[in-house]
């Protein structure tokens, strides 16, 4: 058994990395457990031939209030998305642009007819009911589920947008971030997301998404993280490793997703921690001669058919994705196609050749990445079964964002929530 640490953390993730890092600023001893071969978690970038892609669809949001308090966002280099959506429909691609951003493309989707004027009036008063909730009232999804809460599609409809619009733009657009068209996702979160799109942009960092936890790991002492070591067990003062090794330690942390945690958590702990449903994705990575964009634009497609939920182009935003001359072409996979993933670069291709010609039939398939557990799940339901505090037991904790909200943001703050109540603690 090693000399006893202060804490320890199981799980280099986001929140892993983010309750780590709170704790050993506040001078406390640390050791970060990890059973792959690099921290991140779900938040990985992969590469092909110098091609570069991020496990499913990933952006960062500019106006993330835990990135502006934990990140360097200068050191990350952002790239960003064109505010607003290229929306692909049974007639056409057409831009969707943000009116307070770009009022001049945005009037001409009205009066093309693409959006109804009640529509736009209602996304305005929408905008600025979500901004006053997050800014004034301090709205945070991370906060406690309110009692009455509903779903984003009948926070639509209950505001009175045409069945029309939310097909076309609010599904397929919050059906990527939420990795669900049903929109099923508590109201709470959509609004939040809302006002965060509105305030900020979508980013990408250079290189890819994996930046973000590379970053808050170098601010780590350096024999602090343990990558390739498996957590097989807590027991009280000490996690065993499944190599037989032992780690004493006054707190431990479970950052690891729900199933993770009840099995490492001594009984009967492990049987009363509520364990939420997960959504999954798939993603599929080409390589291009070219972009087919002319803007680093998201792409969300509205066709009642195929398996493209969204499509980006991350070269176009920002440097490191592609070698020089060429395009990284990213498809993230709508939940309901149920096609193995044999067929799916096939049916892709197929789908987006329809978009932008027959050069698509050129994308070269670099490979497909399954997330099981993507995002777990934010209908109200789901979120009520959150632990209600970072504490689960004396000297035990747990972090995560399926114990707060389920994003960049989410993750960050669940971690250093955690790290300030071990602090507390003694």
């Amino acid at each position: 058994m090693t000399a006893k640490n202060d804490v320890v953390v199981i799980g280099a993730g986001l929140a892993g990395l983010a309750c780590a890092r709170a704790v050993s600023r506040g001078g406390r001893s640390v050791v970060v457990v990890e059973a792959a071969d690099r921290v991140g978690g779900r938040v990985a970038t992969d590469e092909v031939d110098g091609f570069r892609f991020d496990r499913g669809f990933q952006v960062y949001n500019d106006a993330y209030p835990e990135g502006r308090r934990q990140l360097d966002l200068p050191a990350l280099a952002l790239g960003r998305f064109e505010p607003g959506a290229v929306v692909a429909s049974a007639t056409g691609l057409w831009r969707l642009a943000d009116p307070w951003r770009r009022p001049l493309a945005a009037m001409q989707a009205v009066l093309a007819g693409r959006i109804g004027v009640a529509d736009a009036v209602r996304t305005a008063r929408l905008r600025a009911d979500a901004l006053r909730a997050v800014g004034r009232r301090g709205m945070d999804p991370c906060g406690p589920a309110p009692p009455h809460d509903r779903s984003t599609r009948a926070e639509l409809e209950a505001r009175g947008f045409s069945p029309g619009f939310v097909t076309t733009f609010f599904e397929p657009f919050f059906g990527g971030v939420f990795l669900e068209r049903a929109l099923a996702t508590s109201a709470d979160v959509f609004l939040y997301d809302f006002a965060l799109f509105s305030a900020g942009r979508a980013c990408l960092p250079r290189g890819g998404m994996e930046a973000i936890p590379r970053q808050l790991s170098v601010a780590l002492p350096a024999e602090s993280l343990m990558l390739q070591a498996r957590a097989l067990r807590i027991e009280p003062g000490r996690v065993r490793l499944d190599d037989g090794r032992e780690i004493a330690c006054r707190h431990a942390v479970i950052a690891t997703e729900g199933t993770a945690a009840a099995m490492l958590l001594p009984e009967p702990l492990g049987r009363s921690l509520p364990e939420r449903s997960w959504k999954s994705t798939r993603m599929v990575a080409f390589a291009a001669d070219r972009s087919p964009l002319s803007r680093p634009e998201l792409v969300v497609s509205a066709e009642a058919t195929g398996p493209i939920d969204n499509l980006t182009v991350p070269s176009d935003v920002v440097g490191g994705y592609a070698p020089a001359g060429k395009a990284t072409v990213c498809v993230s996979v709508r939940s309901d196609w149920n096609e193995d993933d044999a067929a799916l670069p096939a049916a892709v291709v197929w789908q987006a050749a329809g978009w932008f010609g027959p050069a698509v039939g050129e994308w070269r398939h670099l490979r497909t990445v399954r997330v099981p557990r993507a995002l777990p799940d934010e209908s109200p339901a789901g979120r009520r079964l959150r632990p209600q505090t970072p504490r689960l037991a004396p000297g035990l904790f747990i972090c995560g964002d399926h114990c707060a909200a389920a994003s960049i943001n989410g993750a960050l703050a669940s971690g250093r929530l955690c790290a300030e109540a071990i602090l507390q603690d003694g």
